[in-house]
């Protein structure tokens, strides 16, 4: 698999930005997820695997909150606010924990996968046309014989061939309200043909082959 991100960019780094990632999220205090949205704790998610990227490569975070991709070659902190917000090379990254069985009461801290319906990654616009998406999820870890469920980085997945169509009707224009709009199940299907890695437990393998369509996942990678 080739990144064209404008800085040298491989699966092993991925990996190991993953890897990273989890284990700075295993490091904060399990009450903070308790106390904050599925929203917030995404965002978390995505700000410490944007920084684990810029380490393990030569890229570096966008420094501006609103620019655009989130981490651009190491040349980009030569530029002025105005390109960043929407710089020419880079990678840009969208998490989810996805959408889970209606009526479902999981509180958070629940893992998610056994309800797990679909997984939907969201931008502010329909433009975006290169994506590294994160899926995560409470996971269990056990630690001195004691069970704990931790956020955790599940899979990642890429493609450079989104379109316009791809996304859904931009929503939430009113008030205020962000506009959203959503992945359609084609950009999902491309995203699941991009799969980079997953982690290596049955039930998540299964999950995100059929939500994703996946027809080639045969191998895992370690979490």
């Amino acid at each position: 698999m080739t990144f064209h991100v404008g800085f040298d960019l491989t699966v092993k780094h991925v990996i190991e930005a993953i890897r990273q990632t989890n284990t700075a999220l295993g490091a904060l205090p399990f009450t903070l997820y308790k106390s904050i949205d599925y929203k917030t704790s995404s965002s978390i998610v995505g700000a410490l695997f944007c920084a684990e990227i810029a380490s393990v490569t030569t890229g570096i975070v966008n420094p501006i909150e609103k620019g655009h991709p989130d981490v651009l070659p190491a040349s980009a902190a030569r530029a002025s606010e105005e390109q960043l917000r929407n710089f020419p090379e880079g990678l840009e990254v969208k998490t989810t924990i996805g959408s889970v069985t209606q009526g479902r009461d999981l509180r958070a801290g629940s893992p998610r996968i056994g309800d797990l319906t679909t997984i939907t990654w969201q931008a502010h616009h329909r433009e975006v046309r290169e994506l590294l998406g994160l899926v995560w999820d409470f996971v269990a870890v056990t630690t001195g014989g004691v069970q704990h469920f931790l956020p955790t980085v599940t899979g990642a997945f890429y493609t450079r061939t989104l379109v316009p169509d791809d996304w859904g009707a931009i929503s939430g224009t009113t008030g205020r309200n962000t506009k959203v709009t959503a992945m359609k199940t084609s950009g999902r299907e491309k995203m699941g043909r991009g799969w980079v890695t997953v982690i290596d437990v049955d039930l998540y393998v299964r999950k995100y082959t059929n939500i994703l369509a996946i027809s080639n996942l045969t191998r895992p990678a370690a979490r």
